[in-house]
């Protein structure tokens, strides 16, 4: 744990997602609150999507599920070390111009309800 999904515009032209996943891996790692092997990230690019009536805007959004039990300050930590992440925009090609709404999101997993196994 955490569990990450990524959902972003496919407007995005050029996004290195393997590259973001690692950015956000690795911001997860600095944060010393998990596990390596624990996390597991995946993205997904929209094809169909809508911002307000037509904005010319991207957006990517971070759903982080991490465990319950994290305190509030370590939260706001993960969640101000991952937008940090997204803002320096390394997956992205230079010339890329476009606004991007940026957001992270971190649900927690009651700790009860979550079953793991490695085999």
């Amino acid at each position: 744990m955490p569990h990450v999904v990524v959902d972003y515009s496919d407007n995005l032209t050029g996004l290195n997602a393997k590259q973001l996943l690692e950015e956000i891996n690795t911001t997860l790692i600095e944060t010393e609150l998990f596990s390596t092997e624990d996390i597991k990230s995946r993205a997904r690019r929209d094809e169909v999507f809508l911002i307000g009536l037509g904005v010319d805007q991207a957006y990517i959004h971070v759903k982080a599920y991490i465990l319950s039990g994290r305190t509030a300050e370590q939260k706001q930590l993960v969640g101000e070390q991952l937008l940090a992440a997204l803002s320096n925009k390394k997956y992205l090609p230079q010339e890329f111009n476009k606004e991007i709404q940026l957001c992270v999101e971190l649900i927690d997993m009651p700790r009860d309800n979550y079953f793991k196994q490695v085999v």
